[in-house]
């Protein structure tokens, strides 16, 4: 078993150079170079999302731990994952004995389950791998039920009002907390997406229905951060896991995004900084106008994690020299002061990417990478080796 896993690792460096070499890219890095001992060493994070089947597969589970030291589900710790397309309505008495946190001004007679069996097993694998967990998200305007927005938490029925779903969001964001961290596994979760692309957030949004449009001073959300936070404060956590706003074209809601968080922390810190999702083409952003963003962020004191990042292209030399460019922007931002404490990939391969016609990874499948793999070492070497 051990002489095949070496002859094929063997195999996979021999593609690397060979990829490397019919692009006519100079190789610049060592050959022992990985994602986790470079960007995981210098980012304290080098991440990817995956699935529990993923997980649960041996071999795919002994790649992601040589490259990555940290994991994000892609879809399976979102709001629909855990509630479920219809309610399981139970008694706030059953609720409060299964250990979930009922706010003091919730008034309704029922709450919805929360199923944490994926959870409960992600954080185990994670736990006993060495693996670190990257939780998304809690609050956004997609894949959330809308009953859980509806009087009686019926999808058919009105509207709740500001009050009501403030305990709601109470209720959600707490217990799905403190689930996590009651568990012998939670340790493994050191950040959270509190809040995802609110400045995005469309019309029909069932958020906007109840709290009004997008604006850089919204209650609700700083409200969803102080909830989060007390729950972090209670176990002692807060300087320990990380709470992000987390949007895409963060690149171009920079000045926003800042506005934002310095609403969320005019009277407390309560959001550590923001979470960019970077999903990126070769023609636009370029990796200046990357870079100025993220200097923005640097500049306002942010922690910034790069959360979601993937680059598509025509052809995978041009996907390999815009990468390049982009990592070299991201590790000078890094060198420049920047708090950089995490940089994920937004999936481990282009076959199962969910922009696949677009061929944005490292990695065209989990075992065979493509010449961006070896020019994103080469940006990191050449920024902080030379």
């Amino acid at each position: 078993m051990k002489r095949t896993f070496t002859k094929r690792l063997l195999t996979v460096i021999s593609a690397i150079a060979l990829t490397a070499s019919s692009l006519g890219v100079t190789q610049a890095a060592t050959a022992d170079q990985t994602l986790l001992n470079t960007y995981g060493t210098k980012f304290q994070r080098s991440g990817t999302c995956v699935t529990l089947a993923q997980l649960q597969n041996a071999s795919t589970l002994n790649l992601i731990k040589q490259r990555y030291n940290s994991i994000t589900l892609e879809n399976e710790m979102k709001p629909d994952a855990l509630l479920g397309g219809s309610p399981n309505l139970i008694s706030v008495a059953e609720a409060k004995s299964l250990g979930y946190y009922i706010p003091s001004n919730y008034t309704e007679a029922t709450v919805p389950r929360i199923n944490f069996n994926t959870v409960d097993k992600v954080l185990k694998i994670c736990y006993e791998n060495g693996l670190g967990v990257r939780a998304h998200t809690l609050v956004w305007h997609g894949q959330t039920p809308t009953w859980l927005f509806r009087s009686g938490y019926n999808a058919g029925a009105n509207y709740v009002d500001q009050n009501t779903m403030n305990a709601r969001m109470e209720f959600y964001i707490k217990t799905v907390m403190n689930h996590v961290y009651l568990s012998e596994y939670g340790s493994v979760v050191y950040a959270w997406d509190v809040v995802n692309e609110y400045l995005h957030s469309p019309a029909n949004s069932d958020w906007v229905r109840i709290y009004g449009g997008v604006s850089t001073s919204p209650q609700f959300v700083k409200s969803a951060f102080r909830y989060a936070n007390e729950t972090l404060s209670y176990f002692k956590l807060t300087d320990k896991v990380s709470l992000f706003y987390n949007d895409y074209n963060e690149y171009m809601e920079a000045d926003n995004i800042v506005k934002l968080i310095q609403f969320i922390n005019a009277e407390k810190k309560l959001c550590n900084g923001v979470g960019g999702q970077s999903h990126l083409e070769s023609t636009f952003p370029s990796a200046s106008y990357f870079k100025q963003a993220y200097t923005k962020f640097k500049n306002a004191g942010l922690e910034i994690q790069i959360t979601e990042f993937d680059a598509g292209a025509k052809s995978e030399s041009e996907q390999a020299a815009y990468v390049y460019d982009v990592m070299k922007a991201v590790c000078e931002v890094k060198k420049e002061g920047g708090n950089i404490t995490g940089f994920t990939w937004w999936g481990m391969s282009d076959d199962i990417s969910w922009r696949k016609d677009k061929s944005p990874l490292l990695f065209s499948n989990i075992w065979t990478p493509k010449a961006s793999y070896y020019r994103t070492l080469d940006a990191f070497t050449d920024t902080f080796n030379r």
